[in-house]
């Protein structure tokens, strides 16, 4: 877990700028010290130069060889001194055959005498192989034709200490470094590991897991970030069990109503649809959901109440004569959802078909009791008119006129006593009386 890409990035970055300023530390220090011993070095030169240009000065009336006799001398105190004419000729050498030597008047510390009256150079002597500390000095003016006095001392063990120096400051540099990656190591797992952890956990919270907890150590700005996140996980997984439990019972109400619901997204896509959608769609056997209602529902009038809802603010209601397995009739509501665009539309069915079978019957039932209503009333009205029309004074045939009257009277009000009979059985107001029947008469 460590080992994130995260980590790598902070240790890098902690190790190259810990290990940049150990680096530039021992640069700086190395340097400091080397122009340190440079600095003493030209300083003790530059005075033993000068202390013999006032020796060849003060010998200015004597021979030359008496004064490399006493130039000689200086060897006690591991100097060189070379004397030099204008041309850059070496007039006098106390360790060395000055008829033998080449030309100096184009080594560095000769030309910066002959600009600034005083140069100074260290480099490695052709002559005695070995590295030597150079100071030159010019005479104002030039002195028995000795024009510039150098001196020359060796520094192969200031060179040893300097590498030695180096060596110490290198080593320590090292073994500093290899602490500072450790403290960059530390440093990076403990500012990556809890930013980890809480990458694990959000990544878990929006797989569903809900309710992670990450624990940080300390009071600074990754455990204040780690308290934060473990609060608004657990308002989180507050919510979502909320939500879900809503989700449930919407679900148990929605899968419980006798009506069908439907919800479709803006692609008429199917969301949701409940056990009695998928009864009366005839959607059994087949999954739906994320399929588009034209393609598990082949009935135009559906598809086109469903495209029509989507454009329209207000809900609309169409009857359709379902043609299917089983044909029946239904009664869809279709309304779209809220929102600027169109988000989608919810499907309410009602299965009618029962409604409709009843309202058949109804009317069947209408036409039959009209037509055995008419029937009675035709032949009363038939009797009146004929004796109306001169039947009454028929003594002969008056009689059955009207006994044709009270038996069509009588089958009137048999009629009207079964509707009234039927309208309080309908309406759970009738009250039987129950007595015995003789089966064998009434068979």
């Amino acid at each position: 877990m460590w080992h994130s890409r995260m980590f790598w990035r902070l240790f890098a970055t902690f190790g190259l700028l810990l290990l940049a300023a150990i680096g530039g530390l021992g640069i700086v220090l190395v340097n400091r010290v080397e122009q340190r011993y440079e600095q003493q070095l030209q300083e003790h030169l530059r005075a033993k130069a000068v202390l013999v240009r006032e020796i060849v000065v003060a010998h200015d009336q004597h021979s030359l060889a008496a004064l490399e006799g006493h130039l000689k001398q200086l060897r006690d105190e591991q100097l060189r001194v070379t004397l030099i004419d204008e041309t850059g000729k070496v007039v006098l050498d106390t360790n060395g055959n000055a008829a033998q030597m080449e030309n100096h008047g184009e080594r560095p510390e000769i030309l910066a005498a002959k600009e600034n009256g005083f140069g100074f150079a260290t480099r490695q002597s052709r002559t005695l192989n070995h590295s030597f500390g150079y100071a030159a000095v010019r005479m104002q003016p030039p002195r028995h034709g000795i024009a510039f006095v150098r001196i020359a001392v060796e520094i192969d063990s200031i060179e040893e200490e300097l590498a030695a120096l180096r060596n110490l400051v290198w080593t320590t540099a090292g073994l500093t470094a290899v602490l500072a990656m450790a403290l960059a190591f530390w440093l990076a797992r403990r500012i990556a590991l809890p930013i980890q952890e809480l990458t694990a956990s959000a990544e878990r919270i929006a797989a569903g897991d809900y309710g992670q907890k990450v624990y940080a150590a300390g009071g600074d700005e990754i455990n204040i970030l780690a308290r934060t996140f473990n609060h608004m996980s657990e308002r989180l997984a507050t919510q979502f069990a909320e939500l879900d439990e809503e989700r449930q019972q919407l679900r148990a109400i929605l899968s419980g109503m006798v009506e069908g619901v439907v919800a479709l997204d803006a692609d008429e896509r199917i969301l949701f649809a409940n056990e009695r959608a998928l009864s009366l769609l005839d959607f059994t056997g087949q999954p739906v959901i994320g399929r588009k209602l034209w393609e598990v529902v082949r009935q135009r009038g559906l598809t086109e109440l469903v495209r029509k809802a989507m454009v329209e603010t207000e809900p609309c209601r169409e009857e359709l004569a379902w043609s299917g397995p089983s044909a029946r009739n239904l009664t869809v509501h279709a309304a779209r959802l809220h929102g600027t665009v169109a988000r989608g539309a919810v499907l309410v069915l009602h299965d009618t078909t029962e409604l409709r079978r009843l309202e058949r019957l109804r009317q069947e039932f209408v036409a039959n009791v009209s037509h055995e209503l008419k029937t009675p009333l035709s032949v009363i009205q038939a009797c009146v008119e004929t004796l109306l029309d001169g039947a009454m004074d028929d003594l002969e045939h008056r009689g059955q006129f009207l006994e044709r009257i009270a038996d069509q009277g009588q089958r009137l009000h048999s009629l009207i006593l079964d509707l009234l009979s039927l309208a309080r059985i309908e309406s759970g107001a009738e009250a039987f009386t129950f007595q015995a029947v003789d089966l064998a008469e009434a068979a």
